[in-house]
């Protein structure tokens, strides 16, 4: 299993990553809807979001997406985990283990600082997950604001 940066021929497989993450969370989206997305994350503009993604060697097993941000603690970098995505087929099988250590390789590569994420108070697998990495919770409130009309 490799972690690595999303790459141009990735396209279609994370397209449809991207669009099995959204059904994951009760989201209506047509095959193709991912499309424009995977385009810009094999090739995003300078400080543009990164992505990582599982590769068996076959296929692609899972993505994570994260935003570069500015100033962290004492005005270093950081990242912030946006979205950590695993196939239900590849779940519970160490997959999320590997892609938390990519994250963190990827951060210590970029001289990021710190890399902060959420859950939604209701997604208790994922929060047993990432206490049993041992991962700090911090109490914070988090802020929405929609903009769309």
């Amino acid at each position: 299993m490799q972690i690595r940066h999303a790459k141009p021929g990735d396209e279609a497989a994370l397209a449809f990553l991207l669009e099995d993450n959204q059904r994951h969370y009760g989201h209506a989206v047509k095959d193709g809807d991912g499309s424009a997305l995977a385009a810009e994350l094999v090739d995003p503009p300078a400080g543009g979001m990164l992505c990582l993604v599982a590769d068996d060697g076959t296929r692609l097993l899972g993505f994570a997406l994260l935003n570069p941000y500015l100033p962290g603690a004492q005005f270093t970098r950081g990242l912030y985990l946006k979205e950590l995505y695993i196939t239900a087929a590849a779940r519970s099988g160490g997959l999320g283990v590997k892609m938390i250590e990519g994250i963190r390789a990827l951060a210590k590569e970029r001289g990021d600082t710190r890399v902060l994420w959420t859950t939604t108070e209701d997604n208790a697998g994922a929060q047993r997950f990432y206490d049993r990495l041992g991962m700090r919770r911090e109490k914070k409130v988090c802020y929405v604001m929609d903009v769309r009309a």
